[in-house]
């Protein structure tokens, strides 16, 4: 039904007008509507168009044909109609009447009462070619069946139950259009119900016998009685799905400790697809019980973790993770943790803070996950250490007193006997000294005396303690004490003023002022030879510094010593030293040798430091003290550690032991310093394959110098390397030339090269099916080829032989390998995938597979012979048998057998005649066929 309301106005694109159609569906005239048929006064070249989403697709903008069978939304649907040539428009506008489906109160709308979210817009009648009921309606629910459980289009059937159910969709009136209802009745079935399960669960060393007839009904609550049991297990327990009677100490005869699962199925009832089975398993443990014995050492309480060994039956308990639950004597509560149990093995670690320091305690086991609760495993005793050692602070050379305690004897009692001590002392110098010393212990206790020349300067000193026969934990008995050093003390020296001939020697006083003491000074002057004291005269002195000469002109020609000493006695803290001497040789007329050496002496600057040679490094023989100096005349001595220079000479004296007299004479040494030049390289970042092994020789041969090359690490110092020394991608090495004399130069020539290391080739299968019958090529395994960043190359050797092309034809029974290259490096990985082809994958209907019925063995050279084309290619497995009409057997042939030449068996001549043949494809899915041949020659 259509009602027209036209509002006038004159202009080229119509006049604006208002329709009804209040039953689309009624005409299909209505399925495509014209809009230009209702629209007056316009003028053609015109557009349709619309703001309404809901009507957009059913809209053709240039015919202006709506299809109304398109819009599903009932209500007022505006068109406007647009004359580009004139600017102006026009409104069709359509009041659209609701559509709310048909009834569904016959039986087709059913739920199940498990379902929580029923949609009941499926059930809105039929809904086919777009006659589809409008979005805009709304659901009802009937006030003689009303739940509360409808959410808009959802029904809450779970907690509405089963029963059935009224609803109605209305889509409200539009204008002139009267409203539109439809009526859902919806039958809710019930579901299945199985019911709730209990298990049961038995230790392994428990009463078997109380098992032996249970039935699973009673494991069982709230279940519908129609359902069936099965076994999941397998445990041949159920003989029939009406059987419900289990014997559990069977089932640990036949499979042992483990869980084993029953589980009852009940189908809906009455029967309705619309509800599904119900299942509930009921499970059947069978634990087994910890049975062994648990080990746990003495540690140090330094030590990170405290592990305990279990050991136990392995046959009582299944490998896995367990829960383990233990406590220690003497501590409150108990601690859990987890441990992996294998093949009769456990172990886990003790909480460290939990346990009593310096005391025996026992760990017992509580409880293990999974494990039944009456546990087996005996307890074990165990002793956690702290053993100390505490040093007082001291003055130099004194005794130091150490004070030890908690030491265990190895019986792990606090010791009460004497043990040998051995312990390092590393002075503030880090020099390490390895000492002794007996202690005697009581209840763990007892004291080392360290002796005080241990401590020979003011410092830091750790020192680390080993007790001989006590408790070997590993603990480590550390301890330090610092020593201070002596307080000032008075200076002495000796000058003489010639040691060649002397005639006066300067005895130099410096002593700080010192409270509580006498000093004295002592001076004398002693032929060696005789040894007789030959000038003597003590001097009193209160501090301060003094200068006193001593006159030695009225001396013979000879050797002497002269020696000044000092008694300080007072009360200053750490004072150990209390006598003092200081001593010069001297002579009287008295010159040495001069010193011996080679005059040119050369020197390789890589063999020393930075600095380069010095001094010390110039081979000199002579008695006494070197002296070197820069002229044959000059006085200033040359510090040893002088660098040398290149062409340099150096002049050497040097100075008699016994008089410190030094000679007149010098010896002269010109060095030379030795350094080879830098290497050059045609390239400083080389390329390899990592699959060539490139090492430092491959290095070589682009370095370039006059000698040989010696290859290090580092730029400056560090490791010379070997040769076949292995290259490293990105790391450098340092190149120096090697002289025919050994030397190599200081300057370096630093190489990186780069390895290219490609990984190993990646496949997607390593087996591939195609048909022989398509001449299948390596082109063919590209199919095969992961989406990698290198290539692959195939080959039909496992390692070497050259790479196959893309068009050589794949061969049957040959396996293929596949190698990873990169073409931009050029770098290959050796290592090759195999792939196994299988050529026989061929759809036999595909291929035109037939089976001949004759042939004429005449020797014409034309069908000479009986076979199936292909048969070998697509069934390369199979058998044929020929045989004559009384059932004797003419031929049998397969892959490498597969033409009959017409004879019987190969012995005589087949006559003509009616024969039969047997193929059996030996391939899956296709069973064995019989037929029957002519034979005509």
């Amino acid at each position: 039904m259509m009602n027209y309301t036209i509002f006038s106005s004159a202009q080229c694109a119509g006049s604006d007008i208002t329709i009804s159609v209040c039953d689309k569906y009624s005409d299909t005239n209505n399925k495509t509507f014209d809009l230009f048929s209702v629209l007056t006064g316009e003028s053609p070249g015109g557009s349709w168009s619309t703001t309404d989403p809901a009507t957009y697709f059913a809209l053709d903008s240039n015919t202006g044909v709506l299809n109304l069978w398109r819009i599903h939304s009932a209500g007022t649907h505006v068109f406007t109609y647009t004359n580009n040539s004139c600017g102006e428009s026009a409104n069709v506008s359509i009041d659209l009447g609701g559509y709310s489906g048909e009834d569904n109160i016959i039986g087709d709308a059913n739920a199940c009462s498990d379902d929580s979210s029923v949609n009941l817009n499926p059930f809105l009648g039929d809904q086919t070619n777009d006659i589809l009921p409008d979005i805009n309606g709304v659901w009802a629910e009937d006030p003689f069946t009303a739940t509360g459980q409808l959410n808009d289009n959802f029904f809450n059937a779970e907690e509405a139950g089963p029963g059935t159910y009224t609803f109605t969709y209305t889509v409200a009136a539009i204008g002139i259009c009267s409203e539109s209802t439809t009526t859902i009745i919806l039958k809710v079935y019930p579901r299945a119900q199985s019911g709730e399960g209990q298990g049961i669960t038995i230790c392994n060393n428990e009463d078997f016998s109380l098992y032996t007839n249970v039935n699973l009904n009673d494991l069982l609550t709230d279940e519908d009685t129609q359902g069936t049991w099965s076994d999941d297990s397998s445990t041949n327990q159920l003989s029939s799905l009406s059987d419900n009677i289990i014997d559990i100490q069977q089932i640990y005869n036949d499979f042992g400790v483990g869980t084993y699962s029953f589980t009852y199925t009940v189908f809906p009832t009455p029967f309705h697809p619309v509800c599904s089975e119900a299942s509930t398993p009921v499970i059947i443990t069978i634990l087994p019980t910890l049975d062994g014995t648990m080990e746990v050492d003495n540690y140090c309480v330094s030590q990170n973790t405290y592990p305990v060994t279990l050991t136990y039956d392995s046959t009582l308990l299944p490998n896995g993770q367990y829960n383990i639950e233990y406590a220690l004597t003497g501590v409150l509560g108990t601690e859990t943790v987890s441990s992996t149990f294998n093949n009769g093995t456990a172990t886990f670690d003790i909480e460290k803070n939990s346990v009593p320091i310096n005391s025996i305690v026992s760990i017992n086991i509580v409880d293990v996950g999974g494990v039944c609760p009456n546990i087996l495993v005996s307890s074990s005793s165990f002793l956690i250490t702290d053993p100390t050692a505490t040093v007082p602070d001291a003055c130099i050379n004194t005794d130091v007193t150490v004070s030890l305690s908690n030491i265990f004897d190895n019986t792990e009692v606090l010791s009460n006997q004497t043990h040998t001590i051995n312990y390092t002392l590393t002075d503030p110098n880090s020099i390490v000294s390895n000492l002794t010393g007996n202690v005697s212990f009581t209840n763990g206790n007892g004291n080392l005396i360290i002796p005080g020349t241990n401590f020979t300067e003011g410092g830091i000193y750790n020192i680390e303690f080993d007790i001989v026969g006590g408790l070997d934990l590993g603990c480590n008995i550390n301890a330090s004490t610092t020593i201070t050093p002596l307080p000032s003390e008075i200076q002495l020296d000796l000058i003489v003023d010639n040691n060649c001939n002397a005639t006066q020697i300067n005895v130099i006083i410096d002593a700080p002022i010192l409270s509580n003491g006498t000093y004295d000074i002592i001076y004398d002057v002693v032929d060696q030879i005789s040894n007789n004291v030959l000038t003597q005269n003590n001097i009193n002195f209160a501090g301060g510094t003094a200068n006193y000469q001593i006159d030695v002109t009225s001396l013979v020609q000879g050797n002497y010593t002269v020696r000044v000493r000092s008694s300080q006695n007072d009360t200053t803290p750490c004072r150990l030293q209390f006598d003092y001497e200081l001593t010069e040789n001297f002579a009287i007329m008295g010159t040495p040798s001069i010193p011996t050496a080679d005059a040119l002496q050369s020197f390789c600057l890589n063999n020393y430091n930075i600095t380069g040679p010095t001094l010390e490094d110039i081979q000199v023989t002579a008695g006494g003290t070197i002296l070197f100096y820069a002229t044959a005349t000059d006085t200033n001595i040359l510090p040893i550690t002088t660098i040398l220079v290149d062409g340099e000479d150096y002049f050497i004296s040097n100075t008699d032991l016994n008089n410190n007299c030094e000679g007149s004479d010098r010896v002269q040494v010109i060095t030379t310093l030795t350094n080879p030049s830098i290497p050059v390289a045609s390239i400083t970042n080389p390329t390899f394959c990592e699959a060539e092994h490139p090492s430092l020789n491959d290095l070589s041969t682009s370095v370039f110098n006059t000698g040989s090359i010696a290859w290090y690490d580092a730029l400056t110092g560090e490791n010379l390397l070997d040769n076949n020394t292995s290259l490293q991608d990105g790391i450098s090495y340092f190149a120096s030339t090697n002289s025919a004399e050994g030397c190599h130069g200081t300057e370096r020539l630093e190489i990186t090269p780069t390895i290219y290391n490609l990984e190993p080739a990646s496949i997607e299968f390593t087996t591939l099916s195609l048909c022989g019958l398509d001449n299948p090529t390596i082109q063919s395994l590209q199919v095969l080829e992961n989406v990698n960043d290198y290539d692959i190359q195939w080959y039909d050797t496992p390692e070497n032989g050259a790479p196959l092309g893309s068009s050589d034809p794949l061969i049957s029974d040959t396996t293929y390998y596949a190698e990873s290259y990169n073409p931009i490096t050029g770098c290959r990985n050796p290592q090759r995938i195999a792939v196994t082809i299988d050529l026989t994958n061929c759809d036999p209907e595909q291929y035109g597979y037939f089976i001949p019925d004759g042939f004429s063995p005449n020797g014409d050279g034309r069908n000479d012979s009986y076979f199936v084309p292909n048969i070998e290619i697509i069934f390369p497995d199979f058998t044929m048998e020929i045989v004559n009409r009384y059932g004797s057997t003419m031929f049998i042939g397969d892959k490498n057998n597969p033409a009959w030449d017409g004879s019987n068996n190969g012995n005589s001549t087949a006559p003509n005649g009616v024969y039969f043949y047997i193929i059996n494809y030996n391939k899956e899915g296709f069973k064995p066929l019989q037929g029957r041949l002519y034979l005509n020659r």
